[in-house]
Order: C-alpha cells, then sequence, then structure tokens
C-alpha cells in the first residue's frame, strides 16, 4: 500500500505527539578505535501534540528512546548521485523531561512536569547526554512501532566501553574531507515513543507516529583522528534525511504494508546520465519503524533483459555483539553484505535481486531493520522506464510492490554478461561486471 508522503503536520495537533524539534549538533568525544570513530547527536524533542507525552524513567518502560544515524550524499559529477547511511547508534533511554521553549509556547497547566513532556513544550538532551554509554541501549531491544521494550533494554553488565561502543559508528574514511571531496552530510534522529503507539488504538484519528525523525545538514572538516561537524542551515522538522535527495531529482515512496499492525518504509531511486551512453541507477530503501524488517529487494526489468554493470550494495556498519544486547546469543546484527543474483531464466533473466540471509536461517542477518538505509545501484546501457520492485520481509508479512523505474531494453539482441565479483568491506560491497 502506497501513500503520498506528508509534508508535517500543524503544531498541536490532538494527542501525544514527541517530535525532533532541533537537531542541535553532531559531536566525536574520544579518539578513533581502529578505523571507525564514534559520534552523538544533540537533540530537542518538543511535543507537537495537546496531549502530555509519558517520560517515565527506567526501571519503568514509557518513555521514548532516540536512535541518531548519519547519512553522507556523494557521487557524480554533482555529488548528489547517491545518498546513503554512514553509521547508526543505539538508542538513548529518555529519563526527565525539562519544560522548555524551543518549539513555541510551552503550556505546563495541569501537566505532571518531570514525568511528562507537556504540550508544546521542548526537552533538550545534548550530544554528550545521548552520547553517554551507559544509557544507550540497543536497538534489538525495541519494536519500534509499538515502541515497547523490556526493563533491561539498558543493562551494560558483562562487557567494557571503548570510545565507540554503542554511538554513532562510523569508518572514518567515509568522513575524510580529502576522501569525499565536495560530499554532503546529515545528522538525523528520532524520538520513538510506546505512549504514542497506547493513545492511538484508543484514538485511531489521532495517530502520530510517522512524523519522530528531523535531520539537519553539516560539513565535515579535520580528520583523520578528529573531525568537526559544522551546522549548515536549520533543522528540517518531521522528516527522515532521505528527503533531502528529493530536492536533487530523486523519487521517494513511502510504502505501509500492514496498517495498524505495522510501521512504514521509504523507497527512493534516482537515474543520472547518461553519460558516455550509460545510465546510473541508485535505489535506497529505508525503514522508518517497520518491526518485520527487510530481507530482499529486487528490482524487474521492464523489457528485454539489459546489460548491468558496477552493481553494488551499500549498508552501514552493524555494532559488534555485546553482553545482554538483545541480539540472538548476543552475537550483534551480521555485517555481511547482501547477495546479488539475476533471477529468470538464462540467458534472459527478468530482474535483479539482492537479498541477505532469511529469519530462518540466521536470526541476526543483516536485514534492512528500523532506523537504517540500505542501498542497490547499478549501470546500464539501457534507459529508464517504469517498473516495479519486489520487497520482501525478514521475520513475517507477504512481499509487496513498489513503483520504480529501471532499464528498458526494446530488443533482445544483447545478452546480459553476470558474472559478478565481490570486492566488498563490512559495510559496503560493490560488485563489478
Amino acid at each position: 500500500m502506497q501513500h503520498a508522503i506528508s509534508p508535517g503536520l500543524p503544531n498541536l495537533v490532538p494527542g501525544p505527539d514527541v517530535i525532533v524539534g532541533d537537531v542541535e549538533d553532531v559531536a566525536q568525544f574520544d579518539p578513533p578505535v581502529g578505523t571507525q570513530i564514534g559520534l552523538a547527536i544533540g537533540t530537542d524533542s518538543c511535543n507537537n501534540g495537546d496531549q502530555p507525552v509519558d517520560w517515565f524513567a527506567l526501571p519503568q518502560t514509557d518513555h521514548p528512546v532516540v536512535p541518531q544515524n548519519l547519512y553522507r550524499m556523494s557521487g557524480g559529477t554533482d555529488n548528489q548521485e547517491r545518498f546513503e547511511q554512514m553509521g547508526q547508534s543505539w538508542m538513548k533511554h529518555t529519563f526527565l523531561a525539562l519544560e522548555d521553549f524551543v518549539c513555541g509556547t510551552c503550556n505546563t497547566s495541569g501537566c505532571q512536569t518531570g514525568s511528562h513532556l507537556c504540550p508544546g513544550c521542548s526537552d533538550p538532551y545534548t550530544s554528550g547526554l545521548n552520547g553517554d554509554q551507559n544509557q544507550i541501549g540497543s536497538r534489538a531491544w525495541v519494536n519500534p512501532f509499538t515502541g515497547s521494550f523490556p526493563s533491561n533494554a539498558n543493562d551494560h553488565s558483562g562487557h567494557v566501553h571503548n570510545g565507540v561502543s554503542h554511538r554513532i559508528l562510523v569508518e572514518t574514511s567515509d568522513v575524510l574531507p580529502a576522501g569525499n571531496p565536495g560530499a554532503t552530510y546529515f545528522g538525523e534522529a528520532a524520538y520513538i515513543s510506546p505512549h504514542e503507539y497506547t493513545w492511538c488504538l484508543s484514538h485511531p484519528g489521532e495517530c502520530n507516529m510517522f512524523n519522530n525523525y528531523s535531520y539537519r545538514q553539516f560539513s565535515v572538516s579535520g580528520g583523520p583522528t578528529f573531525f568537526n561537524f559544522s551546522a549548515v542551515g536549520s533543522t528540517v522538522r518531521m522528516q527522515p534525511a532521505l528527503q533531502a535527495w528529493v530536492a536533487t531529482g530523486a523519487t521517494i515512496q513511502q510504502v505501509e504494508p500492514d496498517p495498524g499492525n505495522d510501521g512504514i518504509f521509504f523507497v527512493g531511486y534516482k537515474v543520472t546520465g547518461p553519460t558516455a551512453g550509460v545510465w546510473h541507477y541508485d535505489y535506497a530503501v529505508f525503514n522508518v519503524n517497520l518491526d518485520r524488517a527487510i530481507q530482499s529487494f529486487e528490482v524487474v526489468f521492464p523489457g528485454f533483459p539489459p546489460n548491468l554493470s558496477n552493481t553494488g550494495f551499500h549498508a552501514p556498519p552493524q555494532h559488534p555483539g555485546w553482553a545482554h544486547d538483545g541480539t540472538e546469543g548476543d552475537a550483534g546484527y551480521s555485517s555481511t553484505p547482501w547477495t546479488f543474483t539475476l533471477n529468470g531464466p538464462p540467458p534472459f533473466p527478468n530482474s535483479a535481486v539482492w537479498n541477505c540471509e532469511t529469519f530462518a536461517q540466521n536470526q541476526n542477518a543483516n536485514a534492512i531493520r528500523w532506523g537504517t538505509l540500505y542501498n542497490f545501484r547499478f549501470d546500464s546501457t539501457a534507459p529508464p522506464s517504469a517498473s516495479e520492485a519486489n520487497i520482501t520481509f525478514f521475520k513475517t508479512g507477504s512481499p509487496v510492490t513498489v513503483d520504480v523505474v529501471a532499464p528498458f531494453m526494446s530488443d533482445a539482441t544483447p545478452t546480459p554478461k553476470a558474472t559478478v565479483t565481490q570486492t566488498a568491506t563490512a559495510t559496503r560491497s560493490e560488485e563489478h561486471t
């Protein structure tokens, strides 16, 4: 089921509605560990609704959690060809709501302050707080649609932190200015609230569960040990960072596969070229709050099989396994790049498919879980035409189809060359024909 993307809701909508009112900063606190740095994002939450938002600290389980992400837009002649996620954090557990005025009038009348974020009020969480490793619990514990998590979702016993543990985990090579000239970066955060879900159940006309993400552009300097992130412009409220790609000519579809029972995800795509007779196709899949996760992505060819080259896959680094991290066997999620195949009877395949292991094969497989964005791409000598992408889910649910564009070959004379050699790292795969 596809929907038009809402531009955002007005202030003080009916019900509780916690949003990110301001992405304050992106900060690095410690030197790199190996090839990676750990970052955190400062956030000001705002209650965009006319009802207080529950904010009860652990061990109570009725409070928002705060995931944080970093993205990069780069590639092509204008550095706008692709939009990729460079890193993700665990989730900060909120513990106390101050009643500030970042988002306008703060109304504390009849509202229990501290344990609630009152209507119109804001609450600051600095990057130091959101990066406090003892208050960051694994994302594996939370159902992102219901916002529910157990009281032990922030158990740090049995492991020792280093400078990158649980923070936004980023490869230094992905932010080095010299290696990424002209690239654009975006910090993104969200507040996932169980109160919004329970309110939605009893007030189905007042569901405010899909506007929790906000983002802000940043420029990067420094390195290779410490990096500086400088804000460019203001926070874009109630939209995920992927929306920044739309201004460059990308198209985004919003999909809700099981309304009322699970969340939403976005499929974005952009075609650039032709350059020397070759078009570049880039697809991005962002899981907003879909608990079932995504296991495969298939691009259907609308005509005869086209020639493909430079097929590729990209995903952000996964965090290593930790004691009590909520993953199967505390092993952490896999970073194995997705497998690429041409699907259909040879020598005329009818689609290109990327997939990870199934849930039955590996519960910790590298599926597209909530709050993460994965990329799929290739080049082709065939021009774009209307087509479809098929998405298969990881945990449960029937596959869905989304409108995209794909290479259209009107003549069957060229035969595809499908020999693929992976040259992947743990976080990305670039296969070449």
